[in-house]
């Protein structure tokens, strides 16, 4: 085998039942641990790409600059961290996916940067691909790449924005289909500019219909350019591209079968893209809250205010306790994703994970902050220029802004969710009062699970309501609805993973507040849900294509400024 990726069981997920009102207990408990013997390998594994990274990676620097250390790339590829999935046979590490989350959540606490690429590279790498490409010459083909040690990832997104389903990259068949000549851009390309090898999503014509096939494109090809690196408000030096293809020829055996295809919504796909997303996204997430976790545990213990310890301070100790919180919230959400593969389909789980993992490192990042005050924003350098601890809250504040972005935003990601989780609905009769109870749980942990029942019931009557009502496609058309839907079961996803796991005073009491916290969050939404709509699409109307609010843009300077590109 080339990968550990789990094949899912044939059982629905915990998360799409949740649309159905229905809590599967069952699955979640006893919540899942990793392996002892599985850990020790990932304990190895971690500690080697720390102390690669610690010795290469100077982050300061590399936020400064914007450029990798010369000789990383190499000393990541000899050490196995671009192949962390992959078997011996292929120069891999054969890491299970929980221990490949671990590495690059490692990598994240010292360097985001680098630890995008590695998890762009391991997610969406065309090694990933193996497990579902048959022996012939396209694997061939990927396995000499990778064998041979490569830099690589996936080239979809496009400047009319990844949501887009279609793609203005076009591939035509030439040499009587022997092979395609690819033509056109692709933006925000992770790896982009190290890759040797990319899958490039591209619009072929078969039969007078458009379909969006997958074509392996080597970047030696003639044709093929890197435009221009990227820079973002975070991950200052990822390598990060605009790519261009100028009738770059690829042999036919390069396009990914159509068995395998059809861009993002195969099975196949979509389980390898859910891996991807909790590598490029839940991994770092989980680093920087824990990372902010220390920073406030420090900054706490050695403040004084008002000749008291700032830690005798009722908000004080409560935030610092939410934090706890969240990071609990994360790793939970993370564990039973990569771990619980086993009892039923977790892809939906993860997908979900997008958002619960990226908001709480959010709240975690947006409460050291407000916490640290002034060195909440003070960039390290400034602080250590004047004698005080050179926390980089600052920089992790900018990267974690960007995992709410990457990946998908997070709004969409909810609406996806509801979308995919919908579907049953409209195939299934309306739920049944659900009877589970736990009462080995807490008393407050046990008070937050029928809360945790009662609020998935009554998710599962509003969306057999819904979809009552409204076809598909007109449900589908009530955005805000559908994101509201997503987001409902995403909190609740949240609690019920927390309070599983609560086996323990510790456990239980950060499942307590984890809870707490998410109770109101669902009053919310809702809220919202059930709110009476505003005149928003009167205003934005208006707005967009009149000029009855023409007074709120006033008195700004609205030219763009001359920007140089400078060193």
């Amino acid at each position: 085998m080339t990968s550990s990726v789990a094949s899912p069981p044939t059982l629905r997920g915990f998360f799409d039942e949740l649309f159905l009102g229905r809590v599967r207990w069952d699955l979640l408990r006893p919540f899942p641990t990793q392996d002892p013997t599985d850990r020790a390998i990932g304990d190895q594994a971690v500690a080697a790409v720390t102390a690669l990274v610690r010795a290469h990676v100077d982050p300061e620097l590399l936020d400064r600059t914007g450029t990798l250390p010369a000789g990383l790339t190499d000393a990541l590829q000899d050490g196995g961290s671009y192949k962390l999935l992959m078997g011996p046979e292929l120069g891999g590490l054969a890491l299970s996916p929980f221990n490949a989350m671990r590495v690059v959540q490692a990598v994240a606490s010292w360097s985001p940067a680098v630890a995008w690429s590695l998890a762009i590279g391991n997610g969406f790498g065309s090694g990933s691909y193996l497990p579902i490409v048959e022996d012939g010459p396209l694997r061939d083909l990927i396995e000499r790449h990778v064998r041979a040690g490569i830099v690589s990832g996936s080239a979809d997104t496009e400047a009319n924005g990844a949501a887009n389903h279609r793609r203005h990259t076009t591939a035509v068949p030439v040499e009587d289909g022997r092979a395609y000549l690819v033509n056109g851009e692709k933006v925000f390309i992770g790896n982009g500019p190290l890759a040797r090898l990319l899958d490039v999503a591209c619009t072929v014509e078969v039969d007078g219909v458009r379909q969006i096939r997958y074509f392996f494109v080597e970047t030696d090809s003639p044709g093929f350019e890197v435009v221009t690196t990227q820079e973002f408000l975070g991950l200052k030096g990822a390598p990060i591209g605009v790519l261009r293809f100028t009738d770059v020829r690829v042999p036919a055996e390069n396009l990914l079968p159509a068995s395998t295809d059809e861009a993002r919504y195969a099975p196949e796909i979509a389980r390898l893209a859910t891996l991807a997303r909790t590598l490029v996204i839940a991994s770092p997430a989980l680093a920087i809250a824990k990372l902010c976790l220390g920073w406030q545990r420090d900054f706490v213990t050695r403040r004084v205010m008002d000749d008291r310890p700032l830690g005798s301070y009722e908000e004080i100790r409560r935030r610092v306790a939410e934090t706890a919180a969240d990071v609990f919230l994360v790793e939970s959400v993370v564990r039973w994703g990569l771990l619980g593969q086993d009892r039923a389909d977790t892809g939906p789980d993860l997908t979900a994970a997008k958002n619960l993992t990226s908001l709480a490192c959010w709240r975690a990042v947006d409460r050291t902050v407000g916490l640290l005050g002034g060195e909440g924003i003070e960039t390290a350098r400034s602080k250590a220029r004047r004698g005080a601890p050179a926390l980089p809250v600052e920089r992790f504040v900018r990267d974690a802004r960007g995992l709410r972005v990457a990946g998908g935003v997070d709004f969409l990601l909810d609406y996806w969710s509801a979308e995919a989780g919908l579907e049953a609905c409209y195939s299934s009769p309306p739920p049944a009062p659900s009877t589970v109870d736990d009462p080995t749980l807490s008393p407050r942990c046990r008070e937050h699970f029928r809360v945790l029942v009662d609020e998935a019931a009554r998710l599962g009557s509003a969306c057999a309501r819904l979809t009552g009502a409204h076809s598909r496609s007109e449900l589908m058309a009530r955005q805000r609805t559908v994101i509201t839907l997503g987001a409902l079961a995403r909190e609740l996803l949240g609690m019920a993973v927390v309070l599983a796991r609560a086996d323990s005073p510790e456990t239980a009491a950060l499942a307590d507040i984890a809870c707490s916290s998410a109770r109101v969050r669902l009053a919310g939404l809702w809220a919202r849900l059930d709110a009476t709509e505003p005149e928003y699409p009167g205003v934005a109307d208006e707005l967009l294509h009149g000029t009855g609010f023409d007074f709120l843009t006033t008195d700004v300077v609205t030219d763009l400024p001359s920007v140089e590109d400078q060193p």
